[in-house]
């Protein structure tokens, strides 16, 4: 009796296997980030923290939103020097476009996939412009052939490992 059924078991799992694996590939599963406070009912120290994104508070996904409740939290053990630069990103990230953050997200990821070597190579180029006169800099962005914000060491603020506040 014990064996018949677990043969019928097998069986069945046999024969609707590839109906579960085709099931599955064309339902995947979808992770939904639960609805994330509105403005208002942040604390005033989150607010505080987190003022550069105010415009765009109730525009913004919850995952994002979660994702910067979470910086929020950890903004109180941060380095001075650390919220400093953290609040300048907030705000550089602020006046971007959407379309303009958008590319900052591919070269994010672009930039996250690259060899440590090749990493290494964009890290010092960055450093290097990031030491060039601001005409130079200027300069360098309005050049024939570059890109929106490139610079002649063919780094952009979007390839720095820490320059991607989503």
């Amino acid at each position: 009796m014990v064996k018949r059924l677990s043969a019928a078991i097998v069986l069945a799992f046999c024969v609707n296997a590839p109906l579960l694996a085709a099931s599955a590939a064309s339902n995947p599963v979808v992770v939904v980030t639960p609805p994330q406070p509105v403005w208002n009912a942040l604390s005033k120290d989150q607010q505080s923290v987190l003022a550069p994104l105010a415009p765009e508070w109730g525009s913004m996904e919850n995952y994002r939103r979660k994702k910067w409740l979470g910086i929020a939290e950890r903004y109180k053990t941060m380095t001075p020097t650390e919220q400093q630069r953290l609040q300048e990103k907030m705000r550089d990230w602020a006046k971007l476009t959407p379309q303009q953050r958008l590319a900052a997200r591919e070269k994010f990821r672009e930039f996250r996939q690259m060899a440590p070597d090749e990493k290494e190579t964009v890290k010092q180029k960055w450093q290097e412009y990031q030491q060039l006169p601001e005409e130079e800099k200027q300069r360098l962005r309005e050049q024939p052939g570059s890109k929106d914000t490139s610079s002649a060491a063919g780094a952009t603020p979007a390839t720095t490992p820490k320059s991607d506040p989503r």
